[in-house]
């Protein structure tokens, strides 16, 4: 079990009272972003999943771009080499990533890239990640690693820089106050099933291939709702009783009835007729 803080100790140390509407946006987002991805791929009516993971590796960035966009203390940065924005909120910078195609890949085994990763994301690691308690040493074997695509064409932010540019990627990276604090959030899905788990916490940077050993790992649930970017537990739903009553249409009967009771006697209920059903249905 990873060392941590209760969830909502965590939450709210990094976002104060509103901890609980910047995790609804999150999902929102995310959610928003993967069903963009999925459309994309429907229309492009491939049997290669490219569509998906393009459009899902631009999303990402630009749906929590736009959820929080007008959110006290949000700003965005985007680091040079890269084409994409990252959200900035109360200091806390937002990294989203997919760690899994399927729902049976447990967090613990999250890695950052399918492959060796950048020297942005070592940067953002390095600088606004937690200090590295442990980070394995590994040889150069000279391994020509494929960076870039992942498994359903996604590709991640790193591959939009190389380890050689590592020195004109330091002077973007600065303008940020030294205390942001990095927020990676974890989201396994795939085409056909869309969004499966998300998570958010803080994570340590192990290696060069993407490792990560988590401090504070929390699951964000998919059951939230996530109307006008912020809703309640799945669980707050209405109650039956707290609809709208239905109106009665109400009508005098005519006088011919009132004046002949006998021929038209009052009737409280209307009979109900037995239902038919198949043999094999129930009423």
């Amino acid at each position: 079990m990873y060392p941590s803080p209760s969830p909502q100790d965590w939450a709210a140390g990094r976002f104060g009272d509103r901890a609980g509407a910047v995790r609804r946006q999150i999902l929102a987002s995310l959610t928003e972003a993967v069903g963009n991805a999925q459309d994309a791929q429907r229309w492009s009516r491939s049997d290669k999943r490219f569509p998906y993971g393009h459009t899902l590796m631009t999303r990402r960035y630009e749906a929590l771009v736009e959820g929080f966009r007008h959110e006290p203390g949000f700003q965005t940065v985007r680091p040079y080499g890269s084409p994409h924005h990252l959200v900035v909120l109360d200091g806390n910078l937002l990294l989203p990533f997919r760690y899994a195609e399927d729902d049976a890949t447990p967090i613990s085994e999250a890695r950052i890239s399918d492959g060796r990763i950048s020297a942005l994301v070592r940067e953002l690691f390095d600088r606004f990640g937690p200090a590295a308690s442990y980070r394995q040493e590994e040889l150069d074997l000279s391994i020509d690693w494929e960076t870039g695509h992942d498994r359903e064409g996604e590709q991640d932010l790193e591959a939009w820089s190389t380890e050689n540019e590592a020195a004109a990627i330091r002077p973007a990276l600065p303008l940020l106050p030294e205390d942001t604090r990095l927020v990676p959030i974890a989201y396994a899905g795939n085409a056909h099933a869309g969004l499966l788990r998300l998570y958010w916490g803080e994570a340590e940077l192990l290696d060069d291939l993407g490792h990560l050993r988590w401090l504070h790992c929390e699951p964000i649930p998919l059951t939230i709702a996530s109307a006008s970017g912020g809703g309640v537990e799945a669980s707050g739903a209405a109650r039956f009783d707290q609809g709208v009553l239905p109106s009665l249409a109400l009508r005098a009967r005519p006088p011919v009835e009132r004046a002949n009771e006998t021929m038209f006697p009052v009737h409280s209920e209307a009979i109900q007729e037995a239902p038919v059903t198949a043999d094999n249905e129930h009423p």
